[in-house]
């Protein structure tokens, strides 16, 4: 199913006849759409348990994602819990949050692109593609 999605996202995007920066514009495009939905597996994975497909989180226990201010104020901090972990007090949305949240180790900067993109152009959330050469960035100055 994903690949036959990739392959039409591809094809139509190939078949514009968009010449120079538009065809770099149609790519990047694809190229977003694409850790979109790697970006949605992954999260099904690995995050939805706690924060829900919806994003909207599990009460007081896992915060929300979905229109999550959090989230949106510091996506390099976003890509460090992913990789490393959290603990400690958080608010999200005005409510207080103390559940440690664990690191995904095993996922490669790319994962963590896609599974950002994912989470930051979500349920409300409005943001970019983010790169893997942010995520690692992002993770070079992790605390």
């Amino acid at each position: 199913m994903k690949s036959k999605l990739f392959l039409l996202i591809f094809l139509v995007a190939g078949c514009t006849g968009k010449k120079g920066s538009e065809n770099a514009s149609a790519s990047q495009n694809v190229k977003f759409e694409q850790y979109l939905v790697e970006g949605q597996q992954l999260y099904q994975i690995h995050c939805a348990n706690c924060h829900q497909l919806n994003g909207e989180g599990l009460a007081k226990l896992y915060p929300p994602l979905a229109k999550s201010d959090y989230l949106m104020a510091d996506i390099n901090r976003a890509i460090c819990i992913q990789k490393n972990g959290q603990q400690g007090e958080i608010i999200v949305n005005g409510v207080t949050f103390n559940q440690p949240m664990p690191g995904i180790g095993t996922l490669t900067n790319l994962e963590i692109a896609e599974l950002t993109t994912y989470i930051t152009n979500s349920w409300g959330n409005e943001h970019r593609m983010v790169s893997i050469k942010e995520v690692e960035s992002a993770l070079k100055s992790c605390e």
